[in-house]
């Protein structure tokens, strides 16, 4: 389902579809994708405008000011989307989060770079990097 939920009480709260039963297992049946899809594409759309904005918050405030921005966008937007009771609400709620990941996806390596040893510099990238990911697998992994 591209990284939205597929449970039947989400797909019927947020309207994009239904389920219906195959073999004894519920299967969501999409009925507006462009809907589904926008859940989804909105928080990369937020994500993009926060990355271009965390460059000119670290530069105006400090980096680690930034991440604590960043970080704060990011709670917001995650403590929204749990309390989502509709789609409007959750793309809302998507966008604000995707802000506040951009920010931090743009700012954290710039600052591990900054704060790194000569020696060990892309081995804080590197594991930056793999941490980001490895949020990413078990995001997925817990869908």
């Amino acid at each position: 389902m591209g990284g939205v939920n597929n449970a039947q009480n989400y797909i019927k709260l947020m309207g994009f579809g239904y389920t219906e039963d195959v073999d004894g297992y519920p299967t969501p049946v999409i009925t507006d994708s462009l809907l589904q899809g926008g859940i989804v594409s909105v928080y990369y759309l937020g994500t993009l405008v926060g990355a271009l904005a965390g460059g000119l918050l670290g530069e105006r405030f400090g980096r680690i000011k930034t991440i604590a921005i960043g970080a704060a966008w990011g709670i917001l937007g995650a403590s929204l989307q749990t309390s989502a009771q509709n789609h409007q609400w959750m793309i809302c709620a998507r966008l604000i989060n995707g802000w506040g990941t951009g920010i931090l996806n743009s700012i954290v390596p710039v600052w591990a770079t900054e704060t790194a040893e000569h020696t060990s510099r892309g081995q804080f990238i590197a594991i930056e990097f793999t941490l980001n990911i490895f949020g990413v697998v078990v995001a997925y992994w817990m869908e």
